[in-house]
């Protein structure tokens, strides 16, 4: 059964990844280019960030190449479907850059522009036509080679963030003087991020990002509070592109800084041979208790959120051993997949990686990382511990048995002898409270994590693991650093036209200034929102939509910022989009829904503390 799940997992992340079935000179590709982000991430990291828009364009960069490369356009949904958003994207691309040559040189007209909005949408229609049939006639229902435009894409994206990259000094001189060639590159560079965050990330955030432009630029047709005289396309160029409020702004410098060093830390710790320990410890204390398998879930995915912080990646890594031991013992297999969901998502809220987003909310508080790690503590261990309660009692009602004491491999000497391999989760620890930087700090920890993958000769790293280490890191960073810069867009409209204080008046006036009513408006925005949008985008999106209003209610910062956290991770454990229970029932062989509504029952306390630690901040350590 083992091995049967396993290969349901490998088709499940075939079938919704919307990755390439690339050959293998296609991956080897992705995997150079992977390895240049995680060598230049190192680089930075070993001898000091470059200038700030520097360093987020070549790290954007990187991202969008390996995206456009890795994620097919029609995201594997069939030889007959040719996606839309391409084709209008480049025709509102072409034509605006178009528009902007000719008004630039005064021989605009309505009946010219009208003209070259039928030609261009025209050749573009007929290029789909062309494409869809040789979709078609080759019959494939999975891309194996990027298409045409993927490379008019790409071109987009060099052209941009090396132009940010190479003339930052230059754009910083000019002080807001935006010329023609910054608005049209600039403006592709923003449709290149958008196609990106489709392929990646999913329609949702990318609707997001262009209901952010449209605001932005037509303010003055929205009504009431919302309503403000809108603002010309090189303003909005010269807000999000040159300047480090917009696309370059902290998400996508957190993202370029902090989140990847430690994805590589992370990326060291697992093939080092830390997550195979962690479940021997796991299954060798509670593998013989009633529910054990369960319970050696709950205990091994919280170890392992030390070094993942993602929910997805919890249930993938954890979910193939601990599901077939729980059918194994007596567990429904809805039950199984549940349990491995409801213990996974607590990966992402559990210090020190909190799923990337400790990184930015300690940018936007002002406070160190370990303030934040220090605050999220106790409301993550209530968390687990409500969850390890709620197995324990349900396992007593349904009957389910432990494992035999046979049927547990030897592992206490595994556990001495490998011991030495959480030496740099202790180090990182160390050095984070001792003041040193996170980027110091994820350094340091990972050229040990890798020193000490050398000990043993199963866990030794040639080149080419070694090379697999900075590939995968890279290749995880990239799917942060897509919605961080979409995130972006949030950020700078936010700052360009007042949006925040806007939305925290609309939603003063639907409170009441009740701060019961406030908390629950912003849990059901925070849940609504995070359905198909990653975890940092959520948090960004709810800091800057509801967070003010929660402070202007008597919020604690840090309580208010945690509330918003929360619930934008439970998201991923709330149906109807659910993907954490998605994954899950898909390798337990059961039916979703039955698996996400146990998950959410197995999960309740979740919904219960965020309350708890706004009404009573001690909760927060350090608050």
């Amino acid at each position: 059964e083992a091995l049967e799940i396993a290969e349901r997992a490998k088709k499940l992340e075939k079938e919704t990844s919307g990755h390439r079935d690339s050959g293998a000179l296609g991956l080897k590709i992705i995997a150079a280019i992977a390895i240049g982000m995680s060598i230049f991430h190192l680089y930075t990291g070993a001898f000091g960030l470059l200038i700030a828009l520097r360093q987020r364009a070549i790290h954007l960069l990187f991202a969008i190449i390996i995206c456009l490369l890795k994620f097919s356009a029609n995201k594997n949904q069939g030889a007959d479907k040719e996606p839309w958003v391409p084709y209008v994207l480049l025709g509102i691309g072409f034509w605006t850059a178009l528009f902007l040559y000719l008004q630039s040189i005064g021989v605009l007209t309505n009946v010219i522009a009208i003209g070259s909005f039928i030609v261009i949408f025209g050749l573009l229609f007929y290029a789909r036509m062309l494409t869809r049939k040789k979709r078609i006639k080759t019959g494939k229902s999975y891309e194996t080679v990027p298409m045409w435009y993927d490379y008019v894409f790409m071109a987009f994206a060099v052209i941009g963030c090396s132009y940010i990259a190479i003339y930052v000094d230059k754009i910083m001189e000019r002080a807001g003087i935006v010329m023609l060639f910054d608005q049209i590159v600039g403006f592709f560079l923003i449709l290149t991020v958008l196609e990106a965050t489709r392929r990646s990330i999913g329609h949702t955030l990318m609707i997001i990002g262009v209901l952010m432009l449209i605001y932005s630029r037509f303010g003055f047709l929205f009504p009431g509070v919302f309503w403000h005289p809108g603002f010309q396309v090189s303003m909005i160029i010269r807000h999000f592109i040159l300047t480090d409020s917009g696309l370059w702004s902290t998400p996508l410098g957190v993202s370029s800084t902090f989140i990847s060093m430690f994805l590589l830390f992370g990326a060291a710790l697992h093939a080092s041979g830390l997550a195979e320990i962690l479940l021997k410890i796991a299954r060798g204390i509670f593998g013989t208790m009633v529910g054990g398998p369960a319970k050696m879930a709950v205990v091994a995915s919280s170890l392992f959120s030390m070094i993942s912080g993602s929910s997805t990646s919890n249930v993938a890594t954890t979910g193939i051993v601990t599901i077939p031991l729980m059918k194994k013992t007596g567990i429904p297999a809805h039950l199984a997949g549940a349990t491995e969901a409801a213990a996974s998502m607590g990966g992402q809220i559990t210090p020190p990686v909190m799923g990337a987003v400790a990184f930015i909310m300690a940018e936007f508080l002002g406070v160190s990382y370990v303030v934040v790690m220090a605050a999220a503590a106790l409301p993550a261990a209530l968390y687990y511990s409500a969850v390890y309660s709620m197995i324990h009692f349900e396992s007593h009602r349904i009957g389910a048995i432990g494992l035999k004491r046979s049927e547990i491999p030897p592992w206490k000497k595994d556990a001495l002898y490998g011991s030495y391999l959480f030496l740099p989760v202790i180090v990182l620890v160390y050095m984070l409270i001792d003041g040193y930087t996170p980027m110091r700090a994820g350094f340091t920890s990972f050229i040990l994590a890798i020193a000490l993958s050398m000990i043993k000769k199963d866990t030794r790293l040639d080149f080419k693991k070694f090379g697999n280490v900075l590939a995968s890191a890279a290749q995880t960073l990239t799917v942060v650093a897509i919605p961080s810069a979409v995130a972006g867009f949030v950020v700078g409209t936010a700052t360009l036209t007042g949006l925040a204080p806007r939305v925290s008046a609309a939603l003063a006036i639907l409170a009441k200034d009740s701060l019961l009513l406030t908390l629950i408006i912003t849990q059901v925005m925070c849940l609504i929102l995070g359905m198909g949008v990653p975890t940092v985008a959520n948090y960004i999106l709810m800091t800057i939509l509801t967070v003010p209003i929660m402070l202007r209610a008597g919020v604690e910062p840090m309580a208010a910022h945690l509330f918003a956290f929360h619930f934008g991770i439970m998201s991923e454990l709330t149906p109807p989009v659910a993907i954490t229970s998605y994954t899950a029932s898909a390798i337990a062989g059961a039916k979703f829904w039955p698996t996400a509504f146990a998950a959410v029952r197995l999960a309740a306390v979740a919904y219960i503390v965020p309350y708890l630690f706004v009404f009573n901040t001690n909760l927060l350590l350090g608050q």
